[in-house]
């Protein structure tokens, strides 16, 4: 029994030791980090790159490691600038120089190959990536780049000068705008044409030099008169512009408009027709009467929209030109209203103008201006109206010795080229005397009638203004 007891024991503490080892297998240790976690490796023949990303609610912290490791890498790629190169004319510009580096180590980012990589090295909360890149492999592969690209540049500056040829200068202004779009990592760099034999463009300051002179021989004709808009219309014919470049149309070639949105608003852009002609369409107008100006300017981001040429690139080419801009004058004027009434009580001519007075006191306002003369009047209100005696007269007659007249009248709105806007009818205006000019009289001045008028004015104006 004794014996029994002990292999019990013995059976027990084996189990507990067993566990005890199963346990320990699945215990896993840290392993340590490697020295180029803690400490920067000095390569002279290679770039480095290390980058470390956050695990803690980033599902995609290995792609942010290796992205923060790329630009590691190619912030060691110091950009000399050459004294022949775009960017050396103004380097001293030091906002202008840090949004060229920035834009450079972008391009080298997207560009970047040949890295390898060296190490991965990751912790419960971080994740690291090792990245070298050699120095002359970088160089061999850069200048090989760079041949492709002035190559590639070449050609379209070739076609775009045959674009010229055959006065298509918008064609031509947007591909001289690619070319220097896909020089941009190499400005701070010598750019020769020689080899290409392109008349009169041997170097990126030729190529700018032409955009410039392009943009610079753009002028515009604007309308022998000055337009006039009127405030609150809901829909403006536009004002027309003639486009030239040299002595030719300039077709196709987008604007930018430029307003005092307090006082005028129009569409932002706006394209010449295959005419030269550029539409610019107001939207909106304040009853601000005055000389205000509309400003146009070639719209480059918007020439080059589908070509794959980025805004940034376009703004960077805008650092070494000046964009010419135009001024255009439009005369802001009240909005004229041409009144006639045709008064009448039983057939007379009812002299007291009471309908015509009405009118006039409720349209003239601060926006309008009630003219004289039709041939001045933006809008054209006709007004007839008569009284006649109600078919109910003969039984007031009877019992109280009193006339029922019924008013009538008909109020058209035209604009100036006669069209039809608005038109009502009423006929629910009764006036009562003791005769029947007295009743169409008192007609004329019922209570009713300012309430009818009110009541189609309220529609009738809506038609003019639109706020």
């Amino acid at each position: 029994m004794k014996g029994k007891k002990i292999i019990y024991i013995l059976f027990l503490f084996s189990s507990t030791l067993f566990s005890q080892k199963k346990d320990d297998k699945n215990i896993t240790l840290e392993s340590p980090p490697p020295d180029w976690v803690s400490q920067r490796p000095i390569s002279s023949s290679k770039y480095i790159g290390i980058g470390v990303a956050s695990k803690a609610g980033n599902p995609n912290y290995m792609l942010e490691a290796k992205k923060n490791a790329l630009y590691d890498l190619t912030s060691e790629i110091k950009a000399n600038i050459s004294s022949n190169s775009m960017l050396y004319s103004v380097q001293n510009d030091n906002k202008f120089t840090q949004t060229f580096n920035s834009l450079i180590t972008l391009k080298s980012v997207e560009n970047i190959e040949g890295y390898e990589l060296v190490g991965i090295y990751e912790n419960d909360k971080q994740y690291w990536v090792y990245y070298e890149l050699d120095k002359q492999e970088y160089l061999r592969q850069k200048e090989m780049k760079k041949k492709n690209t002035i190559s590639k540049a070449a050609e379209i500056i070739k076609l775009s000068l045959n674009d010229d040829t055959q006065k298509n200068y918008t064609a031509g202004l947007r591909k001289k705008i690619q070319a220097f779009s896909i020089l941009v990592p190499y400005l701070n760099e010598e750019i020769s044409f020689k080899e290409y034999n392109i008349p009169n463009i041997q170097n990126i300051f030729d190529l700018t030099k032409d955009i410039q002179l392009k943009l610079q021989s753009i002028r515009i004709k604007p309308p022998e008169t000055m337009p006039v808009l009127k405030p609150y219309q809901q829909k403006y014919n536009p004002i027309q512009v003639q486009t030239y470049i040299y002595q030719d149309v300039l077709t196709q070639f987008p604007f930018s408009v430029f307003y005092d949105d307090e006082i005028i608003q129009t569409q932002d852009k706006s394209i010449s027709n295959n005419n030269g002609v550029l539409d610019i369409v107001p939207l909106y107008v304040q009853a601000s009467f005055q000389i205000t100006t509309i400003e146009i300017q070639p719209d480059m981001e918007l020439l080059v929209m589908n070509d794959s040429v980025s805004n940034q690139n376009v703004r960077f080419l805008k650092s070494f030109i000046q964009m010419p801009k135009f001024a255009i004058q439009v005369s802001i004027q009240p909005i004229n209203v041409f009144i006639q009434t045709k008064e009448m009580n039983l057939n007379k001519v009812n002299k007291n103008n009471t309908l015509y007075n009405i009118l006039f006191n409720k349209l003239k306002t601060s926006e309008i201006n009630v003219v004289t003369d039709s041939t001045q009047a933006d809008y054209i209100v006709k007004l007839s109206s008569n009284t006649s005696e109600d078919e109910n007269s003969d039984d007031l007659k009877k019992q109280f010795n009193l006339y029922l007249a019924q008013l009538n009248f008909d109020i058209y709105l035209y604009n100036k080229n006669r069209q039809i806007l608005y038109s009502q009818m009423v006929n629910d205006v009764y006036g009562y005397g003791s005769n029947l000019q007295l009743a169409g009289s008192n007609a004329y001045n019922h209570e009713k009638l300012m309430s009818r008028l009110n009541e189609v004015l309220f529609y009738l104006k809506r038609k003019i203004i639109w706020y």
